[in-house]
């Protein structure tokens, strides 16, 4: 598991490069590409950001064009942030032959054997969150 993460953050480090994005606005593009189009305050919720944070991270991912601003039409002073198709062209470029390639990747499973990894999955996942809520309120370098 941990050579796995290890491989994953590595890789997410690298795509970041790539898009010439930190890892932090990395993470507001997948909140816009998995809730999209999505309200800014909903992607300083799933991110924990500070609303300033949050905001300067959305400047430099609009800026970068990956993803633009529009106004809410439930809410007209909120903001909906809508991946631009710049964007789903980066993105493809670096996760799309992963994507396309998924059926032949899970094609030596058994369906059997995908249902343990899908349940191995959602119960670490749990776990995680559990931890996560656990150490969040840890202050162990203060003074």
């Amino acid at each position: 598991m941990e050579l796995f993460q290890d491989a994953t953050d590595a890789f997410d480090d690298t795509a970041a490069v790539a898009l010439g994005l930190n890892r932090t606005d990395l993470k507001c593009v997948s909140i816009i590409v998995r809730h999209g189009p999505v309200a800014a305050g909903d992607i300083a919720r799933y991110t924990g950001l500070t609303r300033g944070a949050m905001t300067t991270a959305l400047d430099r991912i609009e800026r970068a064009g990956y993803a633009r601003r529009r106004p809410d039409p439930n809410d007209r002073r909120g903001v909906l942030m809508e991946l631009t198709e710049k964007g789903r062209e980066a993105l493809d470029a670096i996760w799309g032959v992963y994507i396309r390639e998924a059926d032949t990747f899970f094609a030596g499973y058994t369906t059997a054997e995908l249902e343990t990894i899908r349940r191995f999955l959602v119960h670490a996942r749990e776990v995680q969150d559990a931890n996560r809520t656990r150490v969040s309120g840890l202050r162990l370098g203060a003074s």
